[in-house]
């Protein structure tokens, strides 16, 4: 085991952080998290944290007044430019998808009590203005996407429970995948139509999902409840069969990953209930040196950007610390 790719690490005000999101801000990444009941960002380069007060979601709901002392719980952070603001969409377990200006806290678009709860939500990676998906896990089947301005009725992909969400932009497509009870579902947002599902072993359930591109192959990547790592061709050309034997390292359920090309490299970072967090080759399967083991428990949430014209994978978890590890070779 090793930390030895440890560039940084940072504690969060509040502890826990349940999950992050990374924006740029004239080439510094900004960092958005959640913590207990409350949404803070972290800049990286100078180690500062600011807490982000928001408007209360349901502010525009009628049964809002019965509970005077609510607070916004969210889970599930995504965000993206929008002109020259950074909007924020966020749910949680008990609260439905909602958007707001990050530095203002303005409630830009609300929920309400009927809307299903979240157990993801992304930012859509294509063009035009922002789009989000989110999904519910066994709240409510299925998989919302959306975005501003507000009069636009949500998009429905139809799926089962989902509970974690991904997006690239591949092909000229912009494509969601899903993995949940059911396996993986992947979904183009042009049309909402369904472009390829994929089910593991055993019927074991995907916690974490990602997409990327090997060989010029678009593939989906998923992490599972008992610790494996699958890749699978969308391309149509291995009968729905995963490209190689499933990876395997983690103790316990996969509860994060992301993807990123390192060069001409193409690698997988995922972090595990065992508070591990390690490197797969993307090609072969193989895990890339030993695991990284900072953490003190769980971790939660992963994902990969640039710092300083570096690849880094950012790492956070129940341990409410945030570590970013270097991803060069």
């Amino acid at each position: 085991m090793s930390d030895e790719r440890l560039i940084l690490s940072s504690a969060a005000p509040d502890g826990r952080i349940d999950g992050l999101a990374v924006v740029d801000r004239g080439r510094a990444p900004l960092v958005v998290c959640t913590g207990f009941y409350k949404l803070w960002s972290w800049a990286p380069l100078r180690d500062e944290w600011l807490e982000r007060p928001l408007a209360y979601a349901f502010a525009e709901d009628p049964l809002a007044a019965e509970y005077p002392d609510a607070k916004n719980d969210i889970d599930s952070v995504a965000v993206a430019v929008s002109g020259e603001r950074v909007v924020l969409a966020a749910g949680g377990d008990e609260q439905g998808a909602a958007i707001w200006d990050l530095d203002s806290g303005e409630l830009l678009r609300g929920t309400t009590y009927n809307e299903p709860y979240v157990s993801s939500i992304v930012t859509v990676k294509g063009e035009g203005p922002p789009l989000f998906a989110a999904s519910s896990g066994v709240h409510w089947d299925g998989v919302q996407v959306w975005g501003l301005p507000c009069e636009e009725p949500p998009l429905e992909l139809a799926a089962g429970p989902v509970w974690d969400l991904a997006t690239a932009r591949i092909g000229g497509r912009s494509l969601v995948v899903g993995g949940g009870e059911e396996g993986v579902e992947v979904w183009n947002v042009a049309n909402g139509e369904q472009v390829a599902s994929f089910s593991m072993d055993d019927g074991q359930r995907s916690y974490a999902v990602a997409l990327s591109q090997l060989d010029d192959r678009p593939v989906v990547v998923a992490g599972t409840d008992s610790g494996k790592v699958y890749m699978f061709d969308l391309s149509g050309d291995e009968d729905g069969d995963p490209v190689h034997e499933p990876s395997t390292g983690h103790e316990g359920r996969i509860n994060a990953l992301d993807v990123a090309m390192i060069g001409d490299r193409g690698v997988v970072v995922t972090g595990g209930e065992d508070g591990t967090v390690r490197i797969w080759d993307l090609a072969s399967g193989r895990q890339v040196g030993p695991p990284l083991i900072s953490h003190d428990s769980s971790v939660e949430a992963v994902t990969v950007t640039m710092m300083r014209d570096r690849p880094v994978a950012l790492t956070a978890g129940r341990d409410g610390v945030i570590r970013v590890w270097d991803l060069t070779f």
